[in-house]
């Protein structure tokens, strides 16, 4: 069926008399249940479509990109769409660029077999299994939730004989849980995507998320300290990480003369490691091909401190005279850019227990309000939501408010100890690491 749709989309391209186009056709399902006081209030189903068509139009030194996003194959209307995205060929001008060929593609499993024979079922037992562990939790409610289950079936084409296509599942959470003592409330919020089942593990998130709420009540203000040691858990580490060193590690960022990563430089600390991975078995963002159609892959971006690589996508490999790393990624209106896929930091040598053994004096930062780092400078200020102040190598006592800043270029400078345990979180797989000379402010 889906086939279908794109011959139908490709056929009347060619009436109109194309050259040069790509076609990228999404079809998705979504099960999804809405939960308040933890219990079941609302069950959704939803299954949509909707396609991308890019129109190059050449010019003697320049090419004319238009995009356009549809969801009706009305001859009618997807006429008038190839003709709108003809007219924005015409006017959005820029380098000279062409469409990839059709490469070999990496085979990987994306999808998982239950969640697409039974989606409705492994939806169902999931929200049971997520009820029943906030309802053991001590002293905690759950005043909202809301659980899904998505199967993303891609489609990728274009007039250089790409023709590609995948199957992707992976869940998504979001989950209140209140404490009270006395006339003190205090929440804990999350909400977060999860590629693989057996990365939901409920009976310990939800453990530890109504530990954080029940904490919060008691949570003191940290004090002050320019020169602070703080552990950045998975979670926090990629908020900081992907956005900062993500964008310095693009070529774009190279080709515009952005970024303050030059390859064979001393970026980081000696056992400091980063890869990209669009092929990381457990990344939301592995697929056999990037939004190009061109295959994914592994790059070494920084070894033992090293800065090795930057990243490309057709566009600026072509810029560049080099070959293309698989790094294209497609923005909700269709547009492709320049991006990274998967990061994977190396793991290290020491355990999270043996991490905050050797602290003396320092902080465990949960989670930020919103940490939102400038990606330019890198310089970050961001205020402490949930945490803990660390005194003689153990968790003294949680902390909340006061301020953390410093600046994400610098900070992977100053690695102190990586774990060996590390944790997927979207299109990371990072460990715990802990950083040197951070400002806490009250």
């Amino acid at each position: 069926m889906t086939k279908k749709k794109l011959d139908i989309i490709e056929n009347a391209l060619k009436s109109q008399k194309i050259e040069e186009y790509e076609i990228f056709l999404i079809q998705r399902y979504i099960y999804e249940t809405m939960l308040l006081k933890n219990k079941r209030d609302l069950e959704r189903e939803i299954s949509d479509f909707a396609y991308f068509i890019r129109i190059l139009s050449q010019r003697q030194d320049s090419t004319g990109v238009g995009v356009i996003k549809g969801n009706s194959l009305d001859p009618s209307q997807l006429e008038r769409n190839i003709a709108q995205c003809v007219g924005l060929s015409k006017v959005n001008t820029g380098p000279k660029y062409h469409l990839p060929e059709k490469k070999a593609c990496t085979t990987i499993r994306i999808a998982e077999d239950k969640l697409l024979k039974d989606p409705l079922g492994v939806k169902n037992d999931l929200v049971d299994e997520l009820i029943s562990n906030c309802a053991s939790q001590k002293e905690v409610e759950a005043p909202f939730g809301r659980f899904r289950t998505h199967t993303h079936n891609s489609y990728l084409r274009n007039s250089n004989n790409i023709d590609v296509n995948s199957v992707k599942t992976f869940y998504f959470i979001e989950l209140s849980l209140k404490a009270q003592l006395n006339s003190s409330l205090s929440e804990f919020w999350d909400v977060g995507y999860y590629k693989n089942r057996d990365h939901l593990k409920f009976d310990e998130r939800i453990q530890e998320w109504a530990k954080l709420a029940r904490d919060t009540l008691k949570a003191k203000v940290p004090e002050s300290n320019k020169e602070a040691i703080i552990i950045f858990p998975p979670r926090v580490l990629k908020e900081a990480i992907n956005p900062v060193v993500g964008l310095h590690s693009l070529a774009r960022a190279h080709y515009e003369k952005l970024s303050r990563l030059d390859v064979d430089a001393k970026v980081a600390s000696d056992h400091f490691t980063l890869d990209d991975n669009g092929l990381l078995e457990g990344g939301l963002s592995s697929n056999p091909w990037d939004a190009e159609g061109v295959p994914h892959q592994k790059t070494k971006v920084i070894e033992n401190g090293i800065f090795k690589n930057h990243l490309y996508d057709h566009k600026y490999a072509l810029l560049e005279d080099t070959n293309s790393t698989g790094n294209a990624k497609r923005g909700d209106n269709g547009s492709v850019a320049n991006g990274i896929s998967n990061f994977i930091i190396k793991e290290g040598d020491i355990s999270l227990k043996e991490m905050i053994s050797e602290i003396k004096e320092g902080y465990y930062i949960q989670k930020f309000s919103w940490l939102n780092p400038d990606i330019i400078s890198g310089y970050f200020g961001a205020e402490i939501r949930n945490g803990y102040y660390i005194k003689d190598g153990e968790f003294k006592y949680p902390i909340k408010l006061g301020n953390v800043s410093g600046n994400v270029l610098e900070m992977i400078k100053n690695c102190v100890h990586i774990s060996k345990e590390r944790e997927y979180n979207e299109d990371s797989y990072f460990p715990y690491i802990t950083f040197k000379n951070l400002n806490v402010s009250s």
